[in-house]
């Protein structure tokens, strides 16, 4: 039996615990700065501590991080150096500032023998991969997502969403412009976090693009579609709606402002449900498999436009990829 330990029990690390014991792991540890959340597992037997470095000696196979985001460097930094367990499993936003981000990646490449993952799961889930493999099989290229979100932040849900789009759009990035929501809404985690929605546009090689909105204007179920020269994929995640659009066959050939027609309608079928604990273990197993790959540069790219987003609003122009230097100390201090 594998045995893992988890950091920070709040809604997300009890996820992980419910994952965690759907496959069968022994949990050894458990950290939480609040003695009561540890209380509420007062029926597991195991080490249950207030500082996560009265575990970093604890033998386990697995280690998850879902504390706030503040504190995930240093975690992830003394788990890769002064533990002996190989495979971490971390949250995301990956971290408060863009600079905090590359100091990771340079830890974590440093050392190829531990295992990372940052649980952006839906380049893992099924639903996604089959989603892609159709657009591969008609040999239809992506050049169009439209995402449209309630505010949720550009930390928390915008860095799944750049994950996400960059995973199918497979191209380098080369700018994003964006505003900012000024609402100054509380944080629902605490007044002392900041994480501020926003809309804008990223630019790809290739005259691909996201056009984005994850303002705090909308309650709706967040919606993507994915659009390419005669096919379009519409997702209601939450509500297991996908829903594919195709041009006719005989108009492929037609120019692209050829439109005055009915498409090709089908719902896609077999689709997983949208269960956060359920994606979470494909999160797991993937740090276990024999040919594993860590996706660290994929999230410091994702963090890249979120920070790209910030640095946008902040001096109201666009901001070209590589972000540059002076922008990397932007600090937002993110759940």
């Amino acid at each position: 039996m594998k045995k893992a330990i988890v950091i920070g029990l709040g809604g997300m690390g009890q996820r992980y615990i419910k994952a965690l014991n759907i496959l069968n792991y022994k949990l050894v540890g458990i950290c939480d700065q609040k003695k009561e959340k540890l209380e509420k597992f007062n029926n597991i037997s195991c080490l249950k501590k207030t500082k996560y470095k009265d575990l970093l000696k604890l033998d386990a196979d697995i280690v998850c991080i879902s504390s706030n985001t503040s504190s995930r460097e240093n975690i992830i930094r003394d788990f890769f150096i002064k533990s002996k367990i190989n495979k971490i499993l971390t949250e995301k936003p990956l971290a408060t500032s863009y600079e905090k981000s590359l100091k990771i990646l340079r830890l974590i490449n440093k050392n190829k023998k531990k295992r990372i993952l940052v649980n952006t799961f839906r380049s893992l889930s099924p639903n996604f991969k089959k989603i892609k493999k159709i657009f591969l099989k008609k040999k239809e290229i992506i050049t169009h997502i439209s995402i449209i979100s309630p505010s949720a932040g550009l930390g928390n849900m915008g860095s799944i969403f750049f994950d996400l789009c960059n995973y199918f759009l497979d191209e380098k990035t080369i700018s994003v412009s964006c505003q900012i929501d000024k609402t100054g809404t509380i944080n629902p985690r605490g007044k002392q976090f900041k994480d501020p929605g926003g809309y804008g546009i990223v630019k790809y090689d290739n005259n691909k693009k996201v056009f984005f909105d994850l303002s705090e204007n909308t309650s709706m179920p967040y919606q993507i579609i994915l659009k390419s020269k005669n096919l379009e994929v519409y997702i209601d995640e939450i509500n297991k709606e996908f829903i594919i659009k195709e041009r006719p066959e005989k108009l492929k050939k037609k120019p692209t402002y050829y439109y005055l027609y009915k498409p090709n309608k089908k719902r896609l079928l077999k689709m997983q449900n949208y269960d956060v604990v359920e994606l979470t273990k494909y999160s797991i197993n993937e740090l276990f498999k024999r040919k594993f790959k860590n996706n660290i540069n994929q999230s410091v790219k994702a963090m890249e436009i979120v920070f790209g987003c910030h640095a946008s609003k902040k001096i109201e122009k666009n901001i070209s990829f590589p972000l540059k230097k002076r922008h990397h100390k932007i600090n937002i201090n993110f759940p």
